[in-house]
């Protein structure tokens, strides 16, 4: 472990015991050697920045994404290769990210954490590495079945729909919207079944008191 490493495993873990536990510099997690402070968490919740496919601990949505950002460096960090992702591209990300919430709740995430757009291009840049790696490796169509769909149809389909108080439109009529996602769906739950499958074998350290 390096020195800069264990300085702010010392400063997280101590800082967690007292009442500054969620200071920007608390150490919610070492992955593979590199450090994930809890403002890394917050951030990464607040502006969406993490894999929905791979969150666990179900009831917790911190610790969920906490889990999410753990997979995304761990898949990262097994690709060994640098990512090159462009300045155009970067810009285009903050953008969406900039019209997804508005520019005024934008601008008031960005004042939450003290930050200004420049500083979210290191998170985007290693989402958008990340979905490269992932897109990569499940790039073949996932076969399903017009059971699957039908299932789909049954347990999740209809139910939404006469959640939201309308009338289920026919199967047949929905068939093309319902097989994009079962083919999502499976291609997602294939995702997070390869994720875990590395993060039982990788070394991971998580500090559960930052939440304290």
């Amino acid at each position: 472990m390096d020195k800069k490493l264990a300085r702010l495993l010392l400063f997280g873990f101590l800082g967690a015991a007292s009442a500054r536990a969620q200071t920007v510099n608390c150490l919610v997690a070492v992955v593979g050697g590199q450090p994930v402070t809890l403002t890394d968490l917050r951030v990464a919740q607040e502006f969406g920045l993490f894999d929905r496919d791979i969150e666990g601990v179900p009831g917790d949505q911190t610790l969920a994404v906490l889990e999410a950002i753990i997979g995304q460096k761990l898949v990262l960090a097994m690709a060994r290769e640098p990512g090159t992702v462009g300045r155009d591209e970067l810009e285009q990300a903050l953008a969406s990210l900039r019209e997804r919430f508005g520019p005024e709740v934008f601008a008031a995430k960005l004042r939450r954490f003290g930050l200004r757009e420049a500083d979210l291009r290191p998170y985007l840049e290693e989402r958008l590495h990340y979905d490269r790696v992932v897109s990569a490796r499940f790039a073949a169509p996932v076969p399903f079945s017009r059971g699957d769909v039908e299932k789909f149809y049954r347990d999740v389909y209809v139910p939404g729909e006469r959640a939201k108080g309308l009338q289920p439109a026919p199967l047949d009529s929905v068939l093309a919207v319902l097989e994009a996602r079962v083919r999502a769906s499976l291609r997602a739950r294939k995702v997070a079944d390869w994720v875990r499958t590395i993060r039982a074998q990788a070394e991971v350290r998580v500090n559960r008191d930052c939440f304290k």
